[in-house]
């Protein structure tokens, strides 16, 4: 049987969902179509006979028997017993959504709405008085209370449009505030979202773009309001700079700290995200820089302790990588293979080859030294941008302490990549750190050893090259010229 929008949404019903979703399907008013028995037996189906979870195919007619009893089958009757249970599960997960104790704001809006226009004027009047106070006992200044704030705002200018009495401003000034502190905050958290992309991937960026970058991202007067505002404020700096420097990541880091209790979930998740890709940046800048690497790896431990680093207990494969790069390059690899083992099943997207696991492990097995084995776990490719780069470089470094004959065939495919490939894929700045590391490397490969000039040669270049991906293996090894 095809794959359905309702088996799609079906299969990512747990237990207790499924018998909620029977209970809303059993009543009548929400159930009153004309498939209404067999849907619900649909249903029992998928609850007390978990066909969906099995790999084999099932037939339309094995369906069509099981809800259509004793009916001879019929081309296209089962499409739309689906189509009609689709439309009764949809509802039902937005009933269940919009009923969530966290929408209770949401939800006494638009229960004003419906007494406003039904003529009920001191219900109106009260349930106006609950959204304010629902707003004053919030201790959070993010994007949603400033815009719950201008819905309030403007709900009593238009009351009080309504009784004109030719006095007073009509609350006009405290709505286009509210309205516009969340403009901001919508604003500066979107540029800083684009200017991050700009670092990490090959952005085309349009006239429109430059133009809202140019202008001010926030008026200074709006800063005090909102603890979300200024640290996204800080933040659109940092990034905006072409080299952020290792103290900027300890004053955004203190920031952070400072209003930590102010600051609800969501927004922390995303201020920590950037603390540690600003941290990433700098650390790719400054790699002699022993401080920044710990940093980072403390960060990481930090936040996955503390669940920042999943979105709904699943963790995004650049994240898994991240973390293992982290924790290899302060050589702490115990912990590194505790974590690789640990989460390996969390990843999103992982295929049945487990390239990304194995990938992950490649990493941790260059750290500790066995150079065959990582080889024999770096898949071939990849669709992820990091880890095809990373894969390709983690593969000349092993043929490189292996002394492989394969390493000189391997370093120009590597250059062609970057010379044609890449162009569609890389930023200047990736592809720039990446040519630096296929140079430097091709000079390492041509060095005879035990050749103290061009040791001090290669340690001298690489001093120039530190944005070069990769530096401190290089510096490594082109120091290690002098004695081999």
């Amino acid at each position: 049987m095809e794959h359905t929008h309702f088996i799609e949404l079906i299969q990512t019903l747990n237990k207790e969902e499924l018998k909620q979703l029977i209970l809303f399907v059993e009543n009548p008013f929400f159930n009153k179509g004309r498939f209404k028995e067999q849907i619900l037996s649909l249903l029992e189906i998928c609850l007390y006979h978990p066909w969906l979870d099995s790999h084999q195919k099932v037939e339309k007619s094995e369906v069509f028997a099981a809800v259509f009893i004793d009916q001879t089958f019929v081309e296209g009757k089962i499409e739309k017993l689906f189509v009609e249970a689709h439309k009764l599960l949809r509802t039902f997960l937005l009933i269940q959504n919009y009923m969530k104790a966290s929408n209770e704001f949401q939800q006494t809006f638009d229960f004003s709405e419906i007494v406003r226009t039904r003529g009920l004027e001191n219900r109106y009047q009260q349930t106006l008085s609950r959204l304010q106070r629902i707003q004053e006992q919030s201790n959070l200044r993010n994007s949603t209370y400033f815009y719950q704030q201008f819905l309030v705002e403007d709900a009593i200018y238009n009351r009080e449009s309504l009784n004109n009495q030719a006095k007073g401003d009509l609350n006009v000034p405290k709505v286009l505030q509210s309205l516009e502190i969340h403009y901001f905050l919508c604003r500066i958290a979107r540029l800083n979202s684009f200017l991050l992309q700009q670092k990490v991937a090959r952005v085309d960026t349009s006239e429109l773009a430059i133009s809202f970058l140019e202008q001010s991202p926030l008026p200074e007067h709006h800063l005090k309001m909102s603890p979300v505002l200024r640290i996204n404020h800080e933040i659109f700096f940092l990034l905006r700079k072409n080299r952020a420097e290792p103290q900027d990541v300890r004053a955004l880091f203190d920031l952070l700290r400072l209003y930590e209790e102010e600051l609800d979930p969501a927004s922390l998740r995303e201020f920590y995200t950037y603390l540690r890709n600003i941290c990433v940046l700098i650390s790719t800048s400054f790699f002699d820089n022993e401080e920044i690497r710990l940093t980072l790896f403390e960060l990481y431990k930090d936040n996955l302790s503390r669940g920042y680093l999943h979105y709904e207990s699943k963790l995004h494969p650049n994240t898994y990588l991240a973390v293992t790069l982290a924790a290899v390059r302060v050589r702490q690899f115990n912990w590194a293979i505790e974590f690789i083992e640990n989460h390996k099943n969390e990843v999103i997207g992982d295929n049945e080859e487990r390239d990304i696991y194995r990938f992950n492990l490649a990493v941790y097995l260059f750290g500790i030294g066995q150079f065959s084995n990582c080889l024999d776990n770096i898949p071939p490719t990849s669709p992820f941008v990091d880890y095809l780069l990373h894969g390709k470089r983690l593969e000349l470094r092993a043929l490189y302490e292996l002394q492989s004959d394969l390493l000189a065939y391997k370093l120009d495919a590597f250059k062609m990549f970057l010379s044609r490939t890449s162009q569609k894929l890389l930023s200047e700045a990736q592809r720039q750190t990446n040519s630096d590391f296929a140079n430097l490397l091709h000079q390492l490969v041509n060095s005879k050893p035990a050749d103290p000039k061009r040791s001090e040669l290669l340690v001298s270049r690489l001093h120039e090259k530190k944005q070069s991906a990769e530096w401190r293996w290089l510096l490594e090894k082109a120091k290690a010229l002098k004695s081999t």
